[in-house]
């Protein structure tokens, strides 16, 4: 993704603010990862909008993204807590 369609993003969510000349972007590094992660990746438009829908709820507050090992784990305000392919292949969420 690129620096300034990330900037516009988290300006346009409010996860992005600044105090005199710093700019504090707390969710950018995550947020970055998983769009170049859709760049990357030949990936079905449903797995696509999952996670887009992830990072909107991310950026939110909504859920918690990380990775481990290699892999985007999410975790949900109620715990509980999802590999990126699991969340993949359930469509309830």
């Amino acid at each position: 993704m690129k620096k300034q369609s990330l900037m516009n993003f988290l300006c346009e969510t409010n996860s992005l603010h600044a105090e005199d000349n710093v700019v504090f972007a707390e969710k950018a590094f995550v947020v970055n990862r998983v769009m170049n992660t859709i760049q990357e990746k030949d990936l079905p438009e449903e797995s696509i909008v999952k996670l887009l829908t992830l990072v909107n709820k991310y950026v939110k507050n909504e859920v918690n993204i990380h990775f481990q090992d290699g892999k985007l784990t999410v975790e949900f305000n109620n715990g509980k807590e999802e590999s990126k392919d699991d969340l993949l292949a359930s469509s309830a969420r």
